[in-house]
């Protein structure tokens, strides 16, 4: 039996640092780490460039000219990456780098930096945008499969994700709407088909996944 196996890819770290010096040493040393390294002078050339669904680290100068790196960072946070940043300082710019580490940056760097912390800050931000990478794809095939459902089916999978019986169910859903009663046999149809359709095999998983969604009360649809 043959390994199909492939190689996990190298990570893929964005320098983004309007000096060039400082750009080729980094490149040079995560290069020889075995990292993906891509040196970029701006902002804006970064944000044209960079694929924001693939986990990776942001080295992520400060203070450039065109836009500043806290630009570049908010920018980032509306386009809802997985990348995760760590910004580079001069010295002087510690409270703004604080700040953003507080807006949610991984860590901040004073240049000059050593290797080794460099390398821990890198090594960190690559497991935290991982994780959040597995995060948002696991929530987006959960909202797919929930807006397989029919509307019919989303009203009754919100009524059953409570835990309660066909018989209960159906009394709820009767009592919300009167003019369009449904019996327990129904229920138990509409139970099967939900369960199916989101690959689960109880309430309690139903429970879950409605809480892990944070369903509104209307439909939820991902376009």
């Amino acid at each position: 039996m043959t390994d199909s196996l492939l190689p996990p890819e190298p990570l893929r770290v964005y320098i983004v640092d309007d000096d060039e010096g400082v750009r080729h040493s980094l490149a040079a040393l995560l290069l020889a780490g075995g990292h993906d390294a891509r040196p970029l002078a701006s902002g804006a050339e970064f944000l044209a460039q960079a694929d924001l669904d693939r986990p990776g680290c942001v080295l992520l100068d400060l203070r450039m000219d065109g836009m500043s790196g806290l630009q570049v960072f908010e920018a980032l946070q509306q386009r809802g990456t997985v990348l995760k940043t760590v910004f580079l300082s001069a010295h002087g710019e510690v409270a703004s780098a604080v700040a953003a580490v507080k807006q949610g940056a991984v860590d901040w760097l004073e240049k000059p930096c050593d290797e080794a912390t460099l390398l821990a800050a890198v090594t960190k931000a690559a497991q935290l945008s991982h994780a959040l990478a597995e995060r948002t794809q696991r929530h987006k095939l959960l909202l797919e499969r929930w807006n397989s459902l029919s509307p019919r089916q989303q009203e009754v999978a919100r009524v059953l994700a409570t835990g309660v019986s066909s018989k209960e169910a159906a009394r709820t859903l009767a009592l919300r709407n009167p003019e369009r009663p449904i019996d327990p046999r129904t229920v138990d149809t509409h139970r099967s088909a939900i369960f199916l359709k989101l690959d689960i095999r109880s309430s309690h998983e139903l429970g879950m996944l409605v809480e892990d969604l944070g369903l509104p009360d209307g439909p939820v649809r991902t376009h």
